[in-house]
């Protein structure tokens, strides 16, 4: 029987993001996390609408800050990395459109560059994007590749994605040290401003090679109810 690390948060957005004494506000954290997580994947169809939606793009980021979070709940709660993207990206003159595919060429956002493509069908949205970083916080460089596949409608959200990072310049890891999260999207429904209200994520994480565990969110059923387990 998997271990209930329970928690339920009142408001999504309405959590304690720098208590350090309580046990039962960090993982309050990390609920609201993976609620962020599912709010920004669901925006990332602005880019479909808009390609050069620089806030949309920089939701990449801001998701896979919050799946660390779930990632290493219970493991010191908080990912490896914050947002490192924090300037809004200049992209009219980097992004080409062929039919329903969407091409970032170099674009410069920040202190790095986003390079890939994008591609709809419908409501389903394919995700194949490289971040380049430079700097990123006490990292030398940072290398994030984001791909896979979500479906996405006003209501509801399903797929699933993947973020291959490799690390340069870290004190006591070797260069290229390299980690990969996966993200499992299942059944979710979605209010008006994309909050989930049923549903499951399910992350995973890779380090070296070996998991360091799955964990579970269910969202429910009103916006802001997030359960954890592993």
């Amino acid at each position: 029987m998997k271990e209930r690390l329970l928690l339920t948060t009142t408001a999504l957005f309405l959590v304690c993001y720098g208590c350090r004494n309580q046990e039962n506000e960090g993982l309050s954290a990390v609920a609201a996390s993976a609620g962020k997580a599912v709010v920004s994947t669901a925006r990332l169809k602005g880019l479909v609408e808009n390609p050069t939606d620089s806030d949309a793009l920089i939701s990449m980021t801001r998701i896979y800050t919050d799946l660390s979070a779930v990632a290493n709940a219970g493991r010191g709660g908080a990912g490896v990395f914050t947002d490192f993207l924090t300037q809004k990206a200049s992209l009219d003159e980097c992004v080409t459109m062929d039919g329903s595919v969407i091409t970032y060429d170099n674009c410069s956002v920040s202190n790095g560059t986003i390079d890939g493509t994008l591609s709809s069908n419908g409501d389903e949205i394919d995700i194949d994007l490289m971040t380049s970083v430079q700097g990123a916080g006490a990292v030398g460089s940072l290398i994030v590749h984001m791909h896979g596949g979500i479906a996405v409608t006003a209501t509801s959200l399903g797929g699933s994605l993947t973020y291959d990072t490799v690390i340069q310049g870290v004190d006591g890891y070797p260069d290229g040290l390299s980690f990969t999260i996966f993200a499992d999207y299942i059944d979710i429904t979605l209010d008006e401003v994309e909050c989930p209200l049923s549903g499951f994520l399910v992350v995973e994480q890779e380090f070296l090679g070996e998991s360091t565990g799955i964990v579970e969110g269910t969202f429910g059923p009103a916006c802001g109810d997030v359960g954890l387990s592993e």
